[in-house]
């Protein structure tokens, strides 16, 4: 469990990070309007996060998780406005709600999430201005453990979505991509975890799309993210293993990393539709030596690229994101 304190006795020099008064956060996601950044995120009590590092049972913190959101205009300095996204009694939303992702539709802003309740699955909420949020419908758009059929490698794959939605804010091919944290059915639960696509052009009918991963060495492909950058598709993913670490992680792994539980990965591809595999450095390790997990890239306030992350509880600073010839991301320190 990463330290709200940690985060508020860094150093002077190091590049200050953000969570809300006595909250921490993870599971971070963004939308852009105009010079405006908004951070949409998971937070809970840090009361409650604590209670869940020291018993180790996530449900804890899993049932005070709400979402929350600030802005920006430098991805720096943040101003927080509470809560906007909570699970509400005497809806089918009614235990816990996690990860999503927010794209621009019909003149509107759409937030995809996960939801737990009396029914599971994927919500859908709307806004007309990022600050307030309603949620669309009496159940979710696409139901946890639903199955879906699709193809990897030229073999069949049922799978059925986990978690964590992401929106492409662009379509492709005229649909919005949504991507997702999946499991194929079928397979042993240490090496299951998939990358998976459902299209839609209304953001409410989902139908399936192609599978972009399904490399037989992860258990999870967390709170995924896909992009272009020139001529190369990237797909990011926090790679999860909670119930030992595979031997076909071992084998395929960077040395220093074959024993992690949680790391974070970029994999690439000619084309959207993948398929997507490692290539150069593509096991991620932020520059100034912090432990952060789950990414995300988008465009930088003074153009290019950049990343933030999950850090000690906290939204990171942004990192200077570069590409190289052969796929990599180079990540360079944020400034003090």
């Amino acid at each position: 469990m990463h330290s709200l304190l940690l985060a508020m006795t860094l150093g002077a020099s190091e590049a200050p990070l953000f969570a809300p008064p006595g909250m921490v956060t993870n599971d971070n996601w963004f939308a852009r309007d105009g010079d405006t950044y908004h951070a949409f995120y998971l937070q809970v009590p840090a009361a409650a996060a604590r209670q869940a590092a020291e018993q180790r049972d996530w449900s804890i913190r899993a049932a005070w998780s709400h979402v929350g959101h600030a802005t920006s205009t430098d991805l720096r300095h943040w101003t927080d406005h509470g809560p906007v996204l909570v699970a509400l009694k005497g809806t089918w939303n009614d235990a816990s709600i996690a990860t999503g992702s927010v794209v621009r539709h019909a003149g509107r802003w759409w937030m995809v999430y996960t939801g737990v309740g009396r029914s599971s699955g994927l919500g859908l909420a709307v806004s007309d201005d990022l600050m307030s949020w309603t949620k669309v419908g009496d159940g979710p758009i696409v139901p946890l453990g639903q199955p879906f059929d699709g193809l990897w490698e030229g073999r069949a794959l049922r799978w059925t979505p986990l978690a964590d939605p992401y929106l492409c804010p662009e379509p492709i091919g005229g649909e919005y991509w949504m991507v997702l944290n999946s499991h194929e059915l079928g397979a042993p639960l240490s090496t299951g975890g998939c990358l998976t696509v459902l299209r839609s052009t209304d953001l409410q009918h989902w139908s399936p799309g192609p599978v972009l991963a399904c490399p037989g060495w992860a258990e999870r492909l967390e709170t995924p993210q896909l992009w272009r950058h020139g001529s190369r598709w990237y797909l990011y993913a926090g790679v999860a293993h909670d119930h030992g670490v595979p031997e076909a992680w071992a084998r395929i792994a960077p040395p220093a990393a074959r024993s992690w539980t949680r790391i974070n990965i970029v994999l690439t591809a000619e084309r959207p539709e993948g398929p997507f595999a490692p290539a150069g450095d593509w096991v991620l390790a932020l520059p100034d030596g912090r432990a952060g997990y789950i990414h995300k890239v988008m465009a930088g306030p003074g153009g290019g690229d950049v990343l933030l992350s999950t850090v000690d509880g906290c939204l990171s600073p942004p990192y200077g994101v570069s590409y190289a010839a052969d796929g990599s991301l180079r990540l360079a320190k944020p400034e003090g």
